[in-house]
């Protein structure tokens, strides 16, 4: 078992399919699957089942691609810190921070608190959604990020929560969407939505989707959007509704933010690294945002927010 078969097998995995992953790796297909045999037989197993889908992990596949995982992004992490000694710039630490952090200023507060702190580590910031930061991390391409994620989300990361913002219904001021002011979630049932696609944000996607169907209130969905600013601009031309957290209304006269009392979600931002690989740069990084606080934003600071986010109490 060598380190190329295992990073064919994780491009397998991640696409879905040999026909894929062998275009993202540029490699002929018949190749490509003489190297997952080879794989398996040298493992003595079968890891990938074959269907007219593409392919689907046996058990040992799904143990194998998780410690892969890790494996890869070891090995990786090593050659760049190597490459980082040989440079004489081992002190370094790379992070992601999420895409929406002008909307919430600890996050730069925290940057620059860092910084005061140890200006001989040199640090470099990514703006990236939460999807691509968890298998940036993952991977080891960023030592560290600052992402929406839930501590159940995924196994595979370590982390530390830093805030939690209050989930809510994103309109245009002037909507001509609803005949009259909501009071409730249940005013927006079949009302236009625009969200995220899963893949930016996997555990907040599932959480809405699964709080809206066991409410029985049902999302016409108009548009799926990669990013928290393209859904804000779409739903300040009158597009469609979005589930946002409600800072996101802030600074923006046109936008309204309803906290309601039948949408009791919050989204947890948090400061997460691998799985057992906190470097000393990253446990720095620990104990600055453990000095700091938490961050919040929600109900219980409304009288401190802006006009153009309203917390609705349920009618009786």
């Amino acid at each position: 078992m060598d380190i190329r078969k295992l990073r064919y097998f994780l491009s397998v995995v991640d696409e879905g399919s040999i026909t894929a992953a062998a275009r993202k790796v540029h490699i002929a297909q018949p190749a490509l699957t003489r190297q997952i045999r080879l794989l398996e037989e040298g493992l003595g197993t079968r890891l990938l089942n074959r269907n007219h889908k593409g392919v689907v992990l046996t058990r040992a596949g799904a143990f194998l691609y998780d410690n892969a995982l890790r494996l890869v992004a070891d090995i990786d992490n090593v050659a760049r810190k190597t490459k980082a000694i040989a440079k004489d710039d081992a002190n370094s630490l790379s992070i992601g921070i999420t895409t929406i952090h002008p909307y919430i200023p600890g996050i730069s507060g925290l940057i620059s608190q860092f910084r005061a702190q140890y200006p001989d580590i040199r640090l470099a910031l990514e703006s990236m959604l939460s999807g691509p930061q968890t298998m940036a991390i993952i991977q080891g391409s960023i030592d560290a990020g600052l992402l929406f994620i839930e501590k159940d989300d995924e196994p595979l990361l370590d982390m530390l929560p830093i805030g939690s913002f209050r989930m809510a219904v994103i309109t245009r001021r002037q909507s001509d969407l609803l005949d009259k002011a909501p009071t409730s979630l249940r005013d927006f049932d079949g009302a236009p939505f625009i969200r995220f696609k899963r893949d930016s944000t996997p555990g907040s996607y599932d959480r809405i989707d699964r709080y809206f169907n066991d409410a029985g209130i049902r999302r016409h969905i108009v548009q799926e959007c990669h990013d928290d600013i393209t859904i804000r601009s779409l739903v300040a031309t009158g597009m469609g509704y979005a589930i946002m957290p409600s800072i996101l209304a802030m600074g923006d006269d046109n936008l309204i933010a309803y906290e309601f009392d039948d949408l009791p979600l919050y989204s947890p931002l948090m400061l997460a690294w691998r799985k057992g690989g906190k470097s000393p740069e990253v446990d720095l990084l620990c104990r600055v945002v453990m000095n700091m606080g938490q961050l919040t934003h929600g109900a219980e600071e409304q009288a401190s927010l802006p006009a153009q986010s309203t917390r609705a109490k349920m009618e009786p």
